[in-house]
Order: structure tokens, then sequence, then C-alpha cells
């Protein structure tokens, strides 16, 4: 019945807790301390009366765990026994059995269970004492001893993360028994032993609790590895970055690559080659891993030298006014399809005026810029220098000795300008006036300024600002024909007013005298 009971209320203790258990598992350093009770099946020549009475017993235990599987444990207990017909003569005579052990323990834990199989042997060492009553001398001199080798099986399952039932099943082998010793048989008046006994072989079955100090909880143990894949070329390097956990407390961590490439103790990988490359990060002491991935490729092909293939000038047509600057920009085209500007450019113009990075001209017409980018290499603009220019001349118009303006081709020409002027007040105009050759000097000087005043006269009344514009009137007179002066068709073309634009350079005086001798005349 002690049986039944003791039994059914270890079970009960292991099998509801257990199953909220957090993983444990005992470590180096873990101490277990505990108590059980222990029942005993004696070899026949120990046979007990009353065996349900005189087989129980109990006991403690002492353990120390070198290694995460390995124990070094002593246990001791005690039974008070009868045992029957030991003399002859006597049906039973008193035992006290005090067996001690020293084994080397191996634990398995089974699993993630709260379970571990034990397996354990070592040498014991069992006191004995006897006592035959009414036969003095028995009292105090029946004490003995022997040897024996010691077996244990059991189970050991974790209530809590420091509690544990026990279940054990043991066996003692006793080569030379103290009860087989003549020394013993011969005690006590000279009774003997009802069976001189050679070896016994004892079994007993043990079930109690133990406190674990020390174990291991292991709920949080783990290996985490960051980042967990990495994209690099071949030569290139990544760093990672791993943490384990043994126990709840900071594991080393172990690096292994398995790929091209390698690793050294700080996670700091170095590709070898194209292909990819499992990192694998493990806790030197909880064995847990984690892996991350590397993919490296080959390098890029070295790219070819970048040459100068091209520069550009911007704008590369223009067209500006007399003295007006333009602004350009040089491109630079190389041969891997990269451009850049090009600061502070050296230009050339023949007939040009640099000033940085802007020309300008003082003469109309077509005009080319050239830049000098490199060895060889150059880029050109060209340029469309206007002037306005328009010559009033008499046939219907500028008559003999008139200053009104009559043809409606200059008209035309007039009123277009008026209109740029209009826009433009900043252009800057001179006006020419000339006569032929009939008159005095003096009064053909006249008579040309007048002829130049009419043409600004009509530019105003088209809308032009000429009050605000700079524009200058000069005479020639007579002394500048382009035609000679002794045929009326050649009067009438030196009968005109000049008009055109110009730059910055101010132009000179008007200059209509010349000597009166040897001027062309009418025939």
């Amino acid at each position: 019945m002690r049986t039944q009971i003791l039994l059914s209320t270890l079970l009960g203790l292991s099998v509801v807790p257990a199953l909220t258990v957090p993983a444990l598992a005992q470590e180096k350093g873990t101490i277990e301390i505990g108590a059980f009770a222990k029942f005993t099946a004696y070899d026949k020549s120990f046979g007990t009366s009353r065996k349900r009475e005189n087989s129980w017993g109990g006991g403690g235990r002492l353990g120390y765990f070198f290694s995460k599987h390995w124990e070094l444990e002593a246990d001791g207990s005690g039974n008070a026994t009868d045992v029957k017909e030991f003399f002859d003569g006597y049906v039973s005579t008193a035992l006290t059995y005090y067996p001690f052990h020293l084994r080397l323990n191996y634990n398995q834990r089974l699993g993630d269970s709260p379970f571990t199989w034990i397996i354990g042997v070592g040498p014991g060492y069992n006191r004995y004492g006897k006592n035959v009553a009414g036969i003095p001398g028995f009292r105090g001199d029946g004490f003995g001893s022997d040897w024996d080798v010691s077996a244990l099986t059991g189970v050991r399952i974790m209530l809590t993360n420091w509690l544990a039932a026990r279940f054990d099943g043991t066996l003692d082998y006793v080569p030379s028994p103290n009860n087989g010793k003549a020394a013993l048989v011969a005690q006590g008046n000279g009774l003997k032993a009802s069976t001189i006994p050679t070896k016994n072989t004892n079994l007993g079955f043990q079930a109690g609790l133990s406190l674990m100090l020390g174990m291991c909880n292991r709920s949080k143990d783990g290996t985490t590895i960051s980042p967990s894949s990495a994209n690099i070329k071949t030569g290139e390097s990544a760093s990672f970055s791993a943490t384990a956990t043994n126990c709840g407390r900071p594991d080393q961590v172990v690096y292994t690559v398995s790929g091209p490439g390698t690793i050294d103790a700080t996670g700091h990988y170095t590709a070898a080659g194209p292909g990819t490359a499992t990192i694998t990060a493990c806790g030197k002491k909880n064995k847990l891993c984690s892996t991350a991935t590397v993919t490296v490729t080959p390098p890029e092909p070295p790219k070819p030298p970048r040459t100068l293939t091209r520069c550009e000038l911007n704008p590369t047509t223009s067209q500006p006014r007399i003295d007006q600057p333009v602004a350009y920009t040089v491109t630079l085209y190389y041969s891997d399809g990269t451009t850049e500007t090009l600061n502070n450019p050296t230009l050339t113009s023949t007939g040009g005026t640099v000033s940085g990075s802007s020309v300008s001209w003082s003469t109309p017409g077509a005009k080319t810029v050239t830049v000098t980018c490199g060895t060889g290499v150059t880029g050109t603009a060209t340029a469309d220098v206007q002037q306005f220019l328009i010559v009033v001349r008499d046939s219907a118009y500028f008559q003999y000795n008139k200053t009104v303006i009559y043809r409606q081709e200059d008209q035309q020409q007039l009123n277009a300008i008026a209109k740029v002027l209009i826009e433009h007040p900043d252009i800057r105009l001179v006006i020419d006036g000339h006569a032929d050759a009939d008159g005095t000097v003096k009064y053909n000087e006249g008579l040309a300024m007048n002829r130049a005043i009419s043409l600004k006269t009509y530019l105003g009344k088209q809308g032009a600002p000429v009050d605000r514009m700079t524009i200058v009137l000069r005479s020639f007179g007579e002394c500048v024909p382009v035609e000679p002066n002794n045929t009326d068709a050649g009067r009438r073309m030196n009968r005109r007013a000049e008009l055109r634009e110009f730059g910055n350079e101010q132009p000179g005086p008007g200059n209509a005298v010349c000597a009166e001798a040897g001027r062309e005349r009418k025939p």
C-alpha cells in the first residue's frame, strides 16, 4: 500500500507541472541535492521476514555536473529490517542496512521534454548492524561491512526550474558479502548461519525529489545574425554581427563560411570569387546557429580610358548687332558618353573682341569663333553680325536742292527700321548727309545736314524714340561723291543720306569742307 501511495504522489507531481516547465537543462556547475524513499529487494541469502514492512528505507543524494551530460553523484540510505533464518534456530535477526554509493552518471535529455534519462555505475560500500535477541555480545559487536559494484538507471522530471522528481532502479552486486565471512558466521556461542552466501545481488527502487541548483533555462537561448543577406562583388567585403545566448547569459559566437571567401572571428567576410556564400554564426555553448546569404558577383570589366571626342560651342549660330557681345558655353563630350562644361575657355575670332567667354564685333558680316579643347579637338561657332544700313538717294526724292523723302521703297525700309528702334532704343545710329557739287561748298554742307535731319525726323514720326537714342548727325556736303558730278545720273547718285548702326566705337565728325578748285561741275 505504501508503495502505491508513494508512486501515485510522485507521478502526480511530475505530470501536471511538467507541461508548463520552460526548456531547462543542466550545464557544468549544476548541483543536485535530493532525498528519496527506497525499496530494497534483498538477495535470497538476505531474505526478509514481513517484506512489506522490512524492505523500506530512505536516503539522500548529492551530485555535481562537471559537464552537460556527466554527473558525479554520491548517495546514502538506511533501512532497518529483520532477516529471516540467518542463524540456525532463530526465525529472524534484526538488521540495519546502510548502503553508500559513488557513481558516475550519464544524463541525456529526451528532446525538448522535461525528461532526462540517467544511467550510472560506481563502487558501493555497505554497512550492517545485526542483533540477535537474547544473545549477549551481538548487541554491540554485530556490525560489519562489505563492498559492491552498483548500477543505476532512471529518469529525472523537471517540475519547475529548480525542482525535479526522480525515479531510479538500482542494482548492487556484492562479490564477497559480509554475511558470508567466516568471522561473522563463527560469532555467537557457536551459532552458524543457515546458509553461507558467496555473493549477494540486491535490487532497489528509489523515488524522490531533487533541488537542481544552477539549472540552465534555455527558453531564451538562440543565435541571431545581421544582416541576413548581402550583395557584393568579388574582392569586396561585408561585415556581419551576431549575438548568442546560453542559459540566459551571453555566449561566444563562432563564424564559419561555406562558399567563396573567408570570414574572421569578428564576422568580417571577404569575397574570393563569384557565387553564393553562406555565413553561419553558432553559439559556442548553446550550439544554436543562424545563417546569412552573400551573393557575390564578378567585378565589372575595366572601363576603357576616357578620351575627349569633341567639344561644342553654344550657341552654334547667332545674329548679334554691331558690338553686341555673344556669351558662349563650351561642352566637352567624352568616349564614355559623359559630358562636362569647360570653364574659362580660350576663345579666338578674327576681328572680334574676346572678353572671358564673350565675343563682340565692330564690323558686320559672317564671323567664326573657335575654341581649342584638347589635342586636335576644337569647336567652332558662327555669328552673322547685323548692321542697319540704308541709303536714301534722289530720283523722284531728294530732288535738286530738296530734303524730302519721296520714294516709297525708302519709306518702307525706314518704317521697318523704326519698328526695330521702338523695341531696341539702345541701338546707336549715325546718319550722314551728302550733296552733289552744284552750289557752293558751304551751301552743300548745310543741304547735306538737312538731308540727315530729315531721316531722323521721319523715324521720329514713325514712333522711334529718336530724342532718347544716340543718333549722330554728320554732313559731308559734296566731299564724298560716289559718282562723278559731271552727269545728271552721277549727281542724282550723290544726292543722298546714309543711315547705319554703329557700336562701341564713336564715329568721328563729318567733313564737308573741300577745296573749291577742281570741283566737278555740270557741263
